[in-house]
């Protein structure tokens, strides 16, 4: 398995500007992420936060007329499966730390996790997703 970059920790701020990202479904503009924010940060505080997630690969730039918009780069999902799977990847003790996992999970997680296991193909073909 080729061993893949380290997805970038997030800040808070940086964390909460994502989370505008991801919710937004459409690329946004600055000032447009400043109105979602409930924190009460100054406009260049937001557009230093998204050039810094534009620089980790969390979220693009893109034109949007005579200014900048900003869109995630990987999903929600997408991002917080490649955090579990390099957590995992990081123990020399799978089993314990999965077993841990587990055993922090809701029941209804715990039947979601063997329902989405169930579908998985026993082929060597997957191939790592970010």
């Amino acid at each position: 398995m080729p061993e893949l970059a380290p997805l970038p920790r997030l800040g808070s701020l940086e964390r909460e500007v994502m989370e505008v990202l991801w919710d937004a479904g459409a690329a946004m503009t600055t000032r447009a992420v400043l109105e979602r924010l409930t924190s009460g940060l100054a406009y260049t505080t937001v557009a230093t936060v998204l050039g810094n997630l534009v620089r980790k690969g969390m979220a693009e730039r893109v034109t949007a007329g005579r200014t900048w918009a900003y869109r995630h780069g990987p999903s929600r999902s997408e991002y917080c499966g490649g955090l579990m799977a390099e957590t995992f990847s990081a123990t020399p003790d799978r089993a314990a730390s999965f077993l841990h996992f587990v055993e922090r999970m809701s029941p209804e997680d715990v039947d979601l996790l063997r329902s989405l296991l169930d579908d998985v193909p026993d082929d060597d073909a997957r191939a790592p997703r970010r």
